[in-house]
């Protein structure tokens, strides 16, 4: 079976993005060969990353309990979809906080990206940020992050959509297009890894 993890990338109790989380909590269904993870940051109180070494450089490395359990549920999966808003043109500070902890867990595992917004853009340059510090940690990014915009006049809080959505089709046809191509490439990356030794 092979484990998926839907990361939440903001900390902030009224971001938009925990609606698209617990809209996605609603899509996902485990089956057989497929179980899906959901990972808010919120709940790791990660502090600022301020460690002696690279997290990649240190062969001895001892955590505190909640950045260990981070990396440890990064580790357990296979592949990743990663929300994020987008903050100046880039993506949350908490985010690339949560990103530089990482030292081999994602290793050659592939990641979708799902940025959101409160306007038509969907946090375009948020996920265009994240791209090259996904691959410096040598994540496979699957190409054309799919970008949410309007999350605040389609979907509730609790990640039901409103009565009046003027986008559920679009929403439910694309965030199911997202789980549909994370499971596959997923899917096929577990069972045909690259060989350790090149």
């Amino acid at each position: 079976m092979t484990t998926i993890a839907i990361i939440l990338g903001s900390t902030r109790q009224t971001a938009l993005g925990r609606a698209l989380f617990n809209q996605l909590k609603q899509l996902t269904t485990t089956n057989s060969t497929t179980t899906f993870t959901f990972l808010d940051l919120a709940d790791y109180q990660l502090p600022l990353f301020d460690e002696a070494l690279p997290p990649m450089a240190n062969t001895d490395r001892q955590l505190p309990t909640n950045q260990q359990q981070w990396l440890t549920d990064l580790a357990t999966a296979d592949g990743y979809v990663i929300l994020t808003p987008e903050y100046n043109h880039s993506i949350p500070g908490s985010l690339k906080n949560a990103l530089d902890y990482i030292a081999w867990e994602t290793q050659r595992k592939p990641v979708k990206l799902v940025s959101y917004s409160d306007n038509g853009r969907g946090g375009q340059f948020g996920a265009a940020a994240l791209v090259p510090v996904l691959q410096r940690l040598g994540m496979l990014v699957l190409p054309k992050p799919t970008p949410v915009g309007f999350v605040q006049d389609n979907l509730q809080p609790n990640g039901d959509f409103k009565s009046d959505a003027p986008q559920k089709a679009r929403y439910t046809k694309g965030l199911q297009q997202v789980l549909a191509e994370i499971t596959y490439y997923t899917t096929v990356l577990t069972a045909n890894p690259f060989p350790a030794d090149h």
